[in-house]
């Protein structure tokens, strides 16, 4: 999601590359076989380092802050002038098309405290026809209980509220009994108006509330 988010707003925000933004695959192919077919310039987002805070125990759980580096190499002609000085031109025009895609880049819901952020640009290469050059920025991403291994839930079937005339003494049984089901394991059946219910202490009479999803059995 993160990747492919960079490439899509860098596609729609960055026209200096004409839409010639692809991932981490085409950029080792271009930079190592040299056999890319996209036209220059163009950018390839690729995954850095990633780096990630001691878990802050929030609420007795998991809570953490994953730093992640997210590099935009870029690919210049250098055909024009080996030495590379032409495609250094185009540099500051790069630069402010990447930082209008992808700096302050909020992703996800809840997932990121702040925007991308900036955290340098390097030289990767340079040979006789092209320039490669890399901005690098990074994003706070947070991971909780929910990304991680999810304990078996056994389905809750209905709420049970039992009512006391007060005061209350040792053994008495409740006045009244309010079950508010919350699955299809509890809802009244569909035969008749009354539901089938019985607990330990019921006498055997079970009046349906038909204002209100609960039914209450009378003691």
């Amino acid at each position: 999601m993160i990747l492919e988010t960079f490439i899509s707003q860098l596609r729609a925000n960055a026209p200096i590359f004409g839409g010639r933004v692809a991932g981490a695959a085409e950029f080792n192919a271009g930079l190592e076989n040299y056999n890319t077919s996209m036209a220059m310039p163009a950018a390839y987002v690729i995954p850095l380092g990633q780096d990630a805070e001691p878990n802050k125990q929030y609420a007795g759980g998991l809570y953490q802050v994953v730093h992640k580096g997210i590099g935009i190499a870029v690919e210049l002609t250098a055909q024009p002038d080996r030495r590379g000085q032409a495609p250094i031109t185009l540099f500051e025009t790069i630069e402010a098309q990447i930082n209008a895609s992808v700096l302050n880049l909020y992703i996800g819901n809840c997932r990121m405290a702040q925007g991308a952020y900036l955290t340098g640009a390097r030289y990767l290469n340079l040979d006789r026809a092209r320039l490669w050059y890399q901005w690098e920025f990074a994003i706070d991403w947070v991971i909780t209980d929910l990304d991680g291994v999810q304990p078996a839930s056994v389905p809750l079937e209905a709420i049970e509220v039992d009512i006391f005339h007060a005061p209350v003494t040792v053994g008495e049984l409740p006045a009244a009994v309010v079950q508010i089901p919350t699955g299809a394991a509890s809802v009244p059946p569909t035969d008749g108006p009354w539901p089938s219910i019985t607990t330990e202490w019921d006498g055997g009479g079970t009046v349906w509330d038909n204002d209100t999803t609960v039914w209450m059995d009378m003691y």
